[in-house]
């Protein structure tokens, strides 16, 4: 028989997971969490060949991790809001314009899977590792007295240029990185 949560991360049903990002655990997500190859395709047309594409040409890929946090803390938002300052229990919304997301904002990110008991799996196989993710925060949440406080982030992945890749998953060594 199978096992029923399968051998790695992508097998099995994969429900709530843990994100761990520039070092501060985030907490469990709430709802799905949506991993998502993002492609651009530029089709390439011959009078000849008709109206529809002779070929189809990628010309963009990356990845979007979109997820929601149900324990917000100002020492979480504080690495999710560009522009926030926190002091104790004070924070100060400021801004942060115009600098590079690669650069400026992308850090490590590990999302790992969580059994049906709330345990977080130390297994590299369970878990995947975003060298490069920029945290994009769309939502703080309702404030309503039967609402869940919630924190929707979308976290954008860069490719990057030293391991060459987006993630990976699983035993850094057995890929060679």
């Amino acid at each position: 028989m199978a096992d029923p949560l399968g051998s790695n991360f992508i097998e099995g049903p994969l429900g709530v997971v843990q994100i761990t990002f520039d070092s501060v655990d985030l907490g469990l997500t709430i709802d799905e969490a949506n991993l998502e190859f993002i492609e651009d395709i530029k089709d390439i047309f011959y009078a000849q060949y008709g109206t529809q594409p002779a070929d189809k040409i990628p010309t963009g890929q990356a990845y979007q991790l979109t997820c929601k946090f149900g324990q917000p803390t100002w020492a979480r938002l504080e690495k999710l809001l560009r522009g926030l300052t926190v002091s104790g229990n004070n924070a100060l919304a400021g801004r942060d314009l115009y600098r590079s997301g690669i650069t400026s904002f992308a850090k490590s990110m590990s999302v790992a899977r969580v059994d049906s008991t709330g345990v977080i799996s130390a297994n590299p196989l369970y878990r995947i590792v975003c060298p490069k993710a920029m945290p994009m925060v769309t939502n703080l949440g309702a404030f309503g007295p039967d609402q869940q406080r919630e924190v929707e982030v979308n976290f954008y992945i860069f490719f990057d240029t030293t391991i060459s890749a987006f993630w990976y998953a699983g035993y850094a060594s057995s890929l060679g990185l």
